[in-house]
């Protein structure tokens, strides 16, 4: 095919896919563990939007988190990352015919470092007006922000939360 057109994910890839759950999309990122016709294996993490949802359900949503839930991206993904979310291993096969995006082992790893070390729930928890937990949220996002030893990550940390005005 003289190298035109999408380019297929190949054993090794780090990868962003979404899995269609109707009105939402469950987020998979990961490693490639094996590639055929007809079905990718992957390692890694799935994530799933619940404080989304939940406001969702309410009506309590923008049309930009709407889009973002139908549509995640690894671009738009911090919407989801700012709310509760649930996550859990992921070590099963998707459909290569699917939304699949490779990414880089640094945004994997961030985006699993992000989600495993519970940043999704204090950023809900600080951003709740009526939540009593807000102060308690606010000290440990502290210690976790002041023991976080890469620098990039403790950038995009640092910069999500002066946007949100958590710092």
């Amino acid at each position: 095919m003289l190298g035109f057109g999408k380019k297929q994910v190949r054993e090794g890839d780090y990868i962003f896919a979404t899995i269609d759950e109707g009105g939402y999309s469950k987020i998979v990122v990961g490693y490639v563990n094996f590639t055929a016709m007809d079905r990718i294996k992957v390692t890694g993490i799935y994530i799933k939007p619940i404080g989304l949802l939940d406001r969702a359900r309410g009506g309590r949503i923008t049309p930009r988190q709407q889009e973002v839930l139908r549509s995640p991206t690894p671009d738009n993904m911090i919407h989801i990352l700012i709310d509760r979310v649930e996550y859990g291993i992921f070590d099963d096969y998707i459909n290569p015919h699917g939304n699949i995006l490779r990414i880089s082992a640094k945004r994997y790893s961030e985006i699993e470092t992000w989600v495993r070390d519970g940043y999704p729930e204090l950023f809900s928890i600080l951003l709740s007006p009526m939540d009593p937990r807000r102060e308690e949220a606010k000290q440990i996002f502290m210690e976790k922000y002041n023991s976080i030893y890469d620098s990039e990550f403790k950038q995009t940390i640092s910069a999500v939360a002066r946007q949100l005005r958590i710092l």
